[in-house]
């Protein structure tokens, strides 16, 4: 069963199942990163609908007691990506390895994880000024480190939030924020290294998150089991409520989430275990539209780019296939 509205599908050669993509702009298009099921990681170039494996050097190659595992393997479950220069570089890390950064295109490791570090729930891109940084949520806090050994990762204050299994980074009015959620929702200010809020959800554990705004106004949008949207304020005078009751719509639970602009409407498009995925109009919220169909499995990561463009919606999960949806046509 396929969807009419999908605009472009490819699927992953490795005949595995998708578990995490990112997206970077190279050579003025989107080049996609996905990690499959097997710890393998591949790139798309959707203008071309081109695959190609990316091997990686081992993540602990320069911890000493690497060479008491000669046949280890990386085990990457989440990862970000960022363009330096000429060069696209790619952090990752998972439930049994610490985060390092790699050179895409070589696979040199560049910053390599050590024995003992705490494991990588999520990972993200820190959207703003200067060099790339990335946020890493796992059991042990929230993480932002760069592009150096010789630059410490720093843990944002009062982060130790229970079981953190997604995280999400945006600039927003000109601010660089962190979200991180797990049994609750902690928000950030990077340039202040000072936690906004935090947030509760009435029910479940929240799986996807992000950071974006109605109008001027900033909001937190976050998503998880049993299946709702919440939307939070981030104003100084708003309290810990949600700005609206929690949105209900996927049949189980919400995976998946990220958000965008299209004209002048916010919007949250999401995923979820029921195979769909959904947009919401953030400043109703609503449901716009019916649900979007043709995945063969729970959808495990969406992400919003633009491509030729049109801003896009990217969607996959557990049938391997990325499926792109044309926002634009879908939201008027």
């Amino acid at each position: 069963m396929s969807d009419a509205r999908v605009l472009l599908s490819s699927e992953i050669p490795s005949s595995s199942l998708i578990i995490d993509l990112a997206v970077v702009e190279v050579g003025g298009g989107p080049l996609v990163v996905c990690a499959d099921r097997d710890d393998a990681v591949w790139t798309w170039d959707p203008q071309r609908d081109l695959w190609q494996k990316r091997p990686l050097t081992y993540a602990f190659a320069e911890d000493p007691l690497a060479a008491e595992y000669p046949d280890a393997e990386n085990e990457l479950n989440s990862l970000a990506a960022a363009v330096s220069g000429s060069r696209v570089l790619l952090a990752a890390g998972g439930h049994e390895q610490g985060s390092a950064l790699w050179d895409l295109e070589s696979g040199e490791l560049l910053r390599g994880a050590m024995y003992g570090e705490p494991y990588v729930g999520s990972m993200g891109t820190v959207k703003g000024e200067g060099p790339p940084r990335f946020v890493t949520g796992s059991d042990a806090g929230v993480l932002v480190w760069g592009l150096s050994d010789e630059e410490p990762a720093v843990e944002l204050p009062d982060s130790d939030i229970h079981g953190i299994c997604t995280v999400a980074a945006a600039q927003i009015n000109g601010r660089s924020m962190v979200v991180a959620g797990g049994s609750d929702v902690g928000v950030w200010d990077l340039a202040r290294d000072e936690q906004l809020a935090s947030f509760y959800p009435d029910d479940g554990r929240i799986e996807a998150v992000a950071v974006s705004r109605i109008a001027d106004r900033p909001i937190v949008v976050a998503a998880g089991d049993p299946g709702q949207v919440y939307v939070w304020g981030l104003s100084e005078d708003e309290g810990d409520e949600p700005i609206y009751d929690p949105i209900v719509g996927h049949e189980g639970g919400v995976s998946a989430l990220d958000t965008v602009t299209v004209g002048d409407r916010s919007l949250a498009v999401t995923g979820g275990a029921d195979a769909t995925v959904r947009i919401w109009d953030l400043a109703e919220g609503t449901g716009v539209g019916a649900p979007l169909t043709g995945h063969r499995g729970g959808v495990e990561v969406v992400r919003t780019t633009m491509l030729s463009g049109r801003e896009v919606a990217l969607s996959a999960g557990l049938d391997g296939v990325i499926r792109v949806w044309d926002l634009a046509t879908l939201v008027s």
